[in-house]
């Protein structure tokens, strides 16, 4: 290996002919480069992996590592370096695949000046373009658009970084939930709303300081890393950039608005682990949120107000965790979801089975509520995915599956990237899956809503809204939202033979879902009666005992 330095710019010639390997180092020592050289594929991965070169100039044929070799060993470094390719007239096709793999340029031996200082110049110009927008994507992929905070991911990332390099037991995460988002995108608009988080993310930033994090954490959440705060300050600090951002005005629609926030946090202790961190914080505001007076909440075990059921939800968390960890503890059952017209079974919904140590049943509403308020309902929806499309070529060939996925899941973009891939490598009928979302649990986010439904119908699956009628704005999510399924909750139809004001919802859902295309599958079906009063009224599909109870897939097959 041979190095001349002289320029700020470096340029490294691999070649297994020393004729050729010396010209290239003078053309480029006459185009201001410093060179080293290589005279082989190994010889030039080893300096690449020690230090960064603007430029190599790549023989395609080598002994051993060759250059299209050398070039695909590079793809994966943080930057990678400009190749063009030195090629004999008949290596022609390899040149073109290494363009196709990576490469900027090829040149044809022997070299020449000018052809080297053409083909360098545009290779430049191109490469220098590549690698704008490559940092501005990266940059996008870590920030928040509305705001301009670090997202979510990026703040998971330097929380995770911190909590490695320091073990003072020093600081705090806040987690701070801004209130009333939903009313104002409805009662005025989701500019203003947007509006709103501005002012809040603005205000958040003049309370932090150099040393802290501050991230939008998603939806109407915001979080913040406190740095080298001592524990007993923690809490007065929450409270002042609570009072702080509460302070700031806004006039909304000709009328005065203030922030309102709600603030949970956790202390940084010797050891703690990013996903305890999280969970604490997380939890901490599930107190505060209940709180009658005080706005803020940090986590401590000596809590005795919610001691009792602070350890009745750890002792649920860790059967959770147990239960993903095992499959034997964990299976899912499949109800029949029947055509009411036809009596076939049109699909299955899917419903999760935990079971503990000794083999009883879990209560799945209380698992997946502690789930969500320790943050692994993403690990749970995953596993529940799973485990719905391994069971998926045991039911009938014409039957889909029905899967509910957790409000808190939508927002995250690892689910997604999940679900599209495991249809992929399955080789899964899409037009299958159906999964389905609760109103109460999934609008507290529009827009991940939205922008989730959206990625996964373009696969080619449904949405089914669950719990239809329950909540206070379902006639405006299901014009705003591209739903397949309306899944009526099952307390207007348990008694709909007895009960008029039952039969007359009933009938307006119908009229309604005709209006945007809808499917309606009524729940809770548990006699004839039902069944034929449905029918008269139209509605498609029927679930409940009636028609089958839960059963593992091999029975449901």
């Amino acid at each position: 290996m041979a190095t001349n330095n002289k320029s700020d710019k470096s340029a490294l010639v691999v070649d297994d002919n020393p004729v050729e390997r010396l010209a290239g180092k003078s053309m480029l020592e006459k185009l201001g480069y410093t060179v080293t050289t290589a005279d082989s594929g190994e010889e030039a991965l080893a300096c690449l992996e020690l230090a960064n070169f603007d430029l190599v100039l790549c023989d395609i044929s080598m002994p051993g590592m060759g250059g299209l070799g050398l070039l695909d060993a590079t793809r994966s470094h943080a930057r990678p370096a400009l190749f063009i390719m030195s090629t004999s007239h008949d290596d022609a096709e390899h040149a073109l695949a290494a363009l196709q793999r990576g490469a900027y340029g090829y040149l044809t031996k022997p070299l020449r000046f000018d052809r080297l200082h053409d083909t360098l110049s545009d290779c430049v110009a191109r490469y220098a373009h590549d690698q704008t927008a490559a940092h501005e994507a990266s940059r996008v992929s870590r920030h928040d658009t509305l705001t301009g905070l670090i997202n979510r991911g990026e703040f998971s990332r330097k929380v995770a970084e911190r909590l490695r390099q320091t073990d003072s037991g020093r600081g705090a995460l806040l987690l701070f939930k801004l209130s009333g988002l939903n009313h104002i995108n409805h009662s005025y608009s989701r500019a203003d709303g947007d509006r709103i988080l501005q002012a809040a993310a603005e205000s958040l930033q003049q309370q932090v300081r150099q040393q802290d994090l501050l991230a939008r954490f998603g939806g109407d959440m915001f979080a913040v890393l406190l740095g080298a705060v001592a524990h007993t300050g923690v809490e007065e600090r929450a409270a002042g950039i609570v009072q702080a951002v509460e302070a700031v005005k806004l006039v909304l629609g000709g009328d005065a608005y203030s922030l309102t926030l709600v603030a949970g946090g956790a202390c940084v202790e010797t050891g703690i682990g990013m996903e305890d961190l999280f969970n604490r914080a997380d939890f901490a505001l599930h107190l505060a949120r209940q709180q009658d007076r005080s706005k803020t909440h940090i986590y401590s075990e000596a809590d005795e107000i919610h001691k009792r059921e602070l350890a009745h939800q750890l002792n649920t968390l860790a059967l959770v965790r147990a239960a993903l960890d095992d499959p034997h503890r964990m299976s899912m059952h499949y109800q029949p979801i029947v055509d009411l017209q036809s009596g076939k079974v049109s699909h299955h919904e899917a419903l999760l089975r935990l079971f503990d140590e000794t083999g009883k049943p879990c209560n799945a509403g209380e698992l997946v509520k502690t789930c969500e308020v320790f943050g692994l309902i993403g690990r749970l929806d995953r596993a529940v995915v799973a485990a719905c499309l391994n069971d998926l070529h045991k039911l009938p060939d014409d039957a889909g599956v029905a899967i509910n996925l957790s409000g808190k899941s939508i927002g995250d973009p690892a689910l997604l990237e999940y679900i599209e891939t495991r249809i992929t490598v399955l080789g899964i009928d899409p037009s299958r899956l159906i999964f389905e979302l609760t109103e109460t649990a999934a609008f507290h986010n529009l827009d991940e809503v939205r922008h989730f439904v959206k990625r996964i119908k373009d696969l080619g699956c449904r949405f089914a809204l669950d719990d239809f009628g329950v909540g206070f704005s379902s006639f405006y999510y299901i014009k705003e939202l591209d739903f397949d399924y309306l899944k009526l909750d099952g307390s207007f139809i348990k008694n709909l033979p007895r009960n008029a004001s039952d039969q007359v919802f009933v009938r307006a859902m119908v009229e309604i879902s005709r209006v945007f295309g809808l499917s309606v599958i009524a729940e809770w079906v548990e006699d004839q009666e039902t069944v034929d009063l449905l029918k008269g009224f139209k509605v498609e599909y029927g679930q409940g005992w009636h028609f089958g109870k839960p059963v593992p897939v091999s029975a449901a097959a």
